[in-house]
């Protein structure tokens, strides 16, 4: 069975695709796993056990010198069960760049 070029060229497009879906799972899971330990130490909580994709883009890391994915993750929070807050983490390639939240209540 022999493939033309075209079939090739599909079959090149989906396996990229496929496999960047999978790396976009696996970078989800390491961010939520990072959030999850921050608001332990924190002493918060985090809210719908999960963190949402909101931008994607290439970077230059500051370690290596290569070009990287750079994504954004919003998650929300709360530290006393009554407000909702927001945060964002970044991921650099597969390194944890940093975890930002929004200022909040500290409980008395």
């Amino acid at each position: 069975m022999w493939f033309d070029l075209k079939a090739v060229i599909w079959i090149c497009v989906i396996a990229s695709l496929a496999l960047l879906w999978w790396q976009n799972l696996k970078m989800r899971e390491i961010a939520l796993v990072a959030v999850k330990r921050y608001c332990d130490r924190e002493g918060l909580q985090l809210l719908d056990q999960s963190v949402a994709l909101k931008k994607i883009n290439f970077k230059r890391d500051q370690h290596s010198g290569s070009v990287v994915l750079r994504r954004n993750y919003k998650f929300e929070f709360t530290s006393t069960g009554d407000e909702r807050y927001s945060g964002m983490v970044e991921m650099h390639g597969q390194r944890l760049a940093g975890i930002t939240t929004e200022p909040y209540r500290i409980p008395e």
